[in-house]
């Protein structure tokens, strides 16, 4: 019986994050940090957003009827394509959808709906002690890893503690992502047997089978972390649908179908993903046919390519938040109401509508209206008042022009809402330097607690309240910094709800505890939400039985995905 015992210091992803090694690894960092019928933008000022397919045309639903057809190829236009596939420290979410078609993990995302219990992947099921502290996995028998190495618990557990494992052939320094699959609450995780793997953890967590579908928490061939040791991260070799043909990193990858994928052959026979960091020439490859699936269409073109007949148009409901960071770390941020005057000067009206082309609701806090625990009365503070923002900047006590800078990623929306938040903020009181950076050092910068407001957002990939609270625990999350409350009084206040929320079991009190969160952020103001975002998808009509749910986060799954020729 093999184990692994975790100690896990509140200190150690810290010190990770400092280092020199972080920048260099994350250049190219997507916005990481970070379903159904689409949900239109709640306010009376915000206008209608641009159609999106609700439902298919009647040659699609014809062919949907049919049966899906093998064959064929997706060419899929992502931001970025990123240098490392490593899964404990990957960058962009180009990558991401990568893991999550090449590998597969001890569970999966439901199939009927996204904040649905997780489903069973290669656990086939499991059992949880009554005090919710022990998981029991079975796992799956006779899978395959695309290498031809067979599937057991030794497998399981050696992917599952290689990211902290130092003596591992595989490690790198500087490995974080681990943190999102709770490992800081993981005890020990045992092979028990040849199927059997169990995990114990120090306290409960609601969300734990939700978080061993993270694409930080896939699960990689053996055999390959032998052979390839740390070049796994352009060697990658997991037992999903599709296996890596070809990688050329920052620029393309080539996957192919896996034959011998436990859960059927999928349709497609191949699958592009190549990354486009220029929104005009993604929006070409689109409308020239270049490409037939773009989940990352620029924003600025989405109502345009919705009157395309040549492609299609889909979302789904509100799950990604668009929010400022305030980095209590440096002045002028520690001041709460500066924060305050922050929040109310802005306009989210106008973001939604000018910015986001109305795909989007007047936002609450960092938890959304599909997601457990949601208290919609935190939208009461965000309608744009001037003259509250203005007393808060008499209160400050700072004379104005209260000089800021805002920081943010030279792709995507976020330079054009850079702008407005920009004329808002200096309408009331403030002088703004606007601080445009590619991805890499604004990373660098953010998670090195540099920045005083940073601009970012947060999806839904762990499909449960704590997965965006978490931001703001001390030792949970990997962007800490955005925020700087951990070490404060206010943010062990956040440790100790966050704590109480994670582990509690009881529905009703799980759902008060979250009450507690939510008040708590919109008294001290960490972050000012912006948005709830609703993510767009393009594709080419004759692409078939995209999961919405999951491409509305930015999880991209493939394996049922096909085209009808």
């Amino acid at each position: 019986m093999k184990e692994k015992k975790f100690e896990y210091d509140k200190q150690q992803l810290r010190k990770a994050l400092s280092r020199r090694d972080f920048i260099r690894y994350t250049t190219g960092f997507g916005t990481l940090l970070t379903l159904g019928p689409l949900i239109s933008a709640c306010s009376p000022a915000t206008p209608e957003a641009p159609p999106v397919a609700e439902a298919t045309t009647e040659a699609a639903e014809a062919a949907a009827a049919s049966g899906p057809k093998m064959g064929g190829t997706l060419v899929f236009a992502a931001e970025s394509v990123g240098e490392s596939l490593e899964p404990g420290l990957w960058n962009g979410f180009g990558v991401a959808n990568i893991l999550d078609n090449v590998c597969d993990g001890l569970t999966r995302p439901s199939s009927t709906s996204w904040t649905d219990p997780a489903e069973p992947a290669l656990a086939e099921s499991w059992e949880v002690s009554e005090d919710g502290l022990t998981y029991t996995f079975k796992i799956r028998e006779g899978v395959k890893f695309q290498d031809g190495a067979d599937l057991n618990a030794e497998a399981i557990v050696r992917s599952l503690t290689r990211q902290t494992n130092e003596e591992d052939s595989s490690y790198v320094p500087g490995l974080y992502m681990y943190v999102e699959t709770g490992f800081a609450n993981w005890d020990s995780i045992t092979a028990e047997d040849e199927y059997t793997v169990k995990l114990v953890l120090k306290s409960p967590d609601a969300a734990q089978l939700h978080r061993l579908f993270h694409p930080a928490a896939v699960i990689v061939s053996p055999k390959a972390l032998d052979d390839f040791g740390a070049d796994i991260n352009v060697n990658l070799v997991g037992c999903g649908p599709f296996k890596v043909d070809k990688f050329t990193p920052g620029q393309e990858i080539t996957l192919s179908a896996f034959e011998d994928y436990w859960d059927g052959r999928p349709p497609l026979d191949s699958v592009v993903i190549r990354g486009y960091p220029d929104e005009g020439a993604m929006l070409a490859a689109i409308e020239s046919g270049e490409v037939n699936f773009a989940p990352y269409p620029p924003s600025s073109a989405v109502e345009r390519l919705s009157q395309s007949e040549s492609v299609k148009v889909e979302a789904g409901p509100p799950l990604i938040d668009l929010f400022l960071g305030c980095c209590i770390l440096n002045e002028p941020m520690d001041n709460k109401d500066i924060r305050l005057a922050i929040n109310y000067a802005v306009s989210r009206e106008n973001a939604i509508a000018a910015v986001l082309n109305g795909l989007g609701e007047l936002p609450a806090t960092l938890v959304g209206p599909t997601e457990f625990g949601f208290d919609p009365s935190g939208r009461e503070i965000s309608t744009q008042d001037v003259d509250k923002a203005k007393e808060h900047i008499e209160q400050s006590g700072l004379s104005t022009p209260v000089e800021i800078t805002l920081s943010y990623e030279d792709n995507r929306f976020w330079p054009q809402m850079a702008e407005l938040i920009k004329s808002d903020l200096e309408a009331v009181g403030f002088s703004v330097t606007l601080d445009r950076l590619d991805a890499g050092s604004y990373w660098g910068k953010v998670l090195g607690g540099e920045s005083q407001l940073n601009m970012n957002q947060r999806s839904l990939w762990v499909p449960d309240p704590d997965n965006k609270v978490r931001l703001l625990h001390s030792s949970q999350a990997t962007a800490q910094f955005e925020t700087g409350v951990a070490g404060t009084p206010v943010g062990d206040q956040f440790d100790e709800l966050i704590d109480a929320g994670r582990s509690e079991t009881d529905e009703a009190k799980r759902a008060e505890i979250y009450k507690e969160i939510q008040d708590l952020i919109l008294e001290e103001m960490p972050y000012v939400m912006l948005a709830y975002y609703t993510k767009p998808v393009v594709m080419a009509q004759n692409v078939m039985n995209v999961p919405i749910a999951g491409a509305s986060t930015e999880r991209i799954f493939l394996n049922d995905v096909w085209i009808d020729s």
